[in-house]
């Protein structure tokens, strides 16, 4: 809040005009709402507000002769089947604070600041003790809303907050849905289904106090993929698409874990006027991560690849052959998307066992992540027990299921297959002994 040397603040009720209820900060709508009476007032102006609008580039998929034109991913790609190198799992492995510390450790020490100041509340009277990093608190007996009235008024905020350069922080967001309760039910939820799993952690018990919300950047973009496998049952082409991708734009959160929360509802994108946010929620700026930038997709295609193809086609044993990838960027589409987060246990060491849990704060979605030390991940994922309500008509996550293709001529034309009529025939001997022995 103000002054934070001398403790000295503003202090303004936000109550309604017309009928004295608590006003309610509101991301989507952007302003405060009344639930009592409907009245609103919007937020005041700041620079996000003149962001430019997202663009979504989506380009249909080609037929031609009843055929799949798939030049956009005729160029295959052996580089993108490198597996990460090592130092990529010892980031994953490193807890939060850490690399906050390492990459922005004023921001980290503006987050930890426990100062407080005393107050009593202006509506009821009784005493308060809210932090000088919070903009918004509510009184805890009466439920009034209260707040910084010079940053309030102003939409101002202490950029030192944000984990990163300022400049390089996202003014789109989509709004928190969940309540950091109902990200700890989630959390719940995950650990009774898989409770093997996470039987070395209580991340149920650990979720009451330990949960983060937090906002992510990312950039949005199509990324669309031909791949070549070889499985128990032969060799086999596919192509997959995935409209509307989060490309996560930092190396701070697990890109698999964040990648499981999807499906996305940006028909609800607004921006984000971090001076209103009530509690403390963690902001991230985009980082220049350079190489593994590009990298990111290559990863999330080889770690999730075998259980997609598992999941739909019913196959144990998967090795990648050959893979193309086109990534279509949308224009203006970076933003922020709400998370609640568990990271590992305080006390765990480099090569323990490790899990970390993540919540999809529009949808309710959960997942986990298992990290043993010479072992592949386990990833878990449950989606919410009320299902989320995606606003009709607007772009969100779609993900199509593997479609096997086989190449039939020029240019770049592609014939839709069934799974079972896909694998390839071996040629030369091994192709005649086939045809002997069937």
């Amino acid at each position: 809040m103000a002054d934070r040397e001398h403790g000295k603040i503003a202090v303004s009720a936000l109550a309604c005009k017309d009928c004295g209820a608590p006003m309610y900060p509101d991301m989507t709508k952007g302003g405060m709402s009344c639930s009592y009476c409907g009245h609103f007032v919007p937020f005041a102006p700041t620079d996000e507000d003149f962001v430019p609008p997202m663009t979504f580039r989506h380009k249909p998929l080609e037929i031609v002769d009843g055929c799949l034109k798939l030049g956009h991913v005729a160029i295959m790609d052996k580089d993108a089947l490198k597996p990460p190198p090592s130092v990529e799992r010892r980031i994953r492995r490193t807890q939060l604070d850490e690399k906050i510390r390492e990459y922005d450790a004023s921001a980290l020490d503006a987050i930890n600041d426990e100062a407080y100041i005393e107050m009593n509340c202006p509506h009821c009277g009784k005493q308060l003790a809210p932090r000088l990093t919070d903009n918004i608190f509510t009184c805890p007996y009466c439920g009034q809303k209260f707040g910084d009235y010079d940053r309030l008024s102003t939409g101002d905020f202490d950029a030192n907050l944000i984990v990163g350069r300022k400049y390089n922080f996202f003014g789109k967001c989509l709004p928190f849905h969940l309540s950091r309760e109902e990200a700890a039910q989630a959390v719940a939820s995950l650990r009774r289904r898989y409770m093997n799993d996470f039987a070395d952690d209580n991340i149920e018990a650990r979720a009451k106090d330990e949960l983060i919300a937090a906002y992510v950047p990312v950039q949005l973009a199509d990324l669309r993929w031909k791949m070549q496998v070889k499985s128990e049952r032969g060799t086999f082409w596919f192509y997959q698409e995935c409209l509307d991708w989060a490309w996560t734009r930092t190396l701070m959160f697990d890109a698999y874990l964040l990648d499981e929360l999807a499906p996305w509802d940006y028909g609800e994108l607004s921006i984000l006027k971090p001076a209103y946010l009530e509690g403390n929620v963690r902001l991230f700026a985009s980082q220049n991560i350079g190489e593994w930038q590009a990298a990111i997709p290559s990863f999330i295609l080889q770690r999730k690849t075998p259980a997609r193809l598992k999941a739909a086609f019913g196959i144990e044993q998967c090795e990648l052959l050959q893979v193309s990838r086109d990534l279509r960027k949308h224009k203006f589409a970076f933003l922020l998307l709400p998370i609640y987060f568990l990271d590992c246990k305080k006390d765990a060491g480099e090569n323990a066992r490790q899990t970390r849990v993540m919540v999809n704060g529009q949808t309710g979605k959960a997942a986990g992540l298992v990290l043993d030390e010479g072992e592949d991940d386990v990833i878990r994922a449950i989606e919410p027990t009320t299902p989320y309500l995606f606003t009709k008509g607007g772009e969100r996550t779609m993900f199509s299921p593997p479609m096997p293709v086989k190449y039939i001529k020029q240019p770049f034309l592609h014939e839709r297959l069934r799974i079972e009529d896909a694998f390839e025939k071996p040629s030369g001997l091994g192709g005649f002994i086939s045809k002997l022995f069937g």
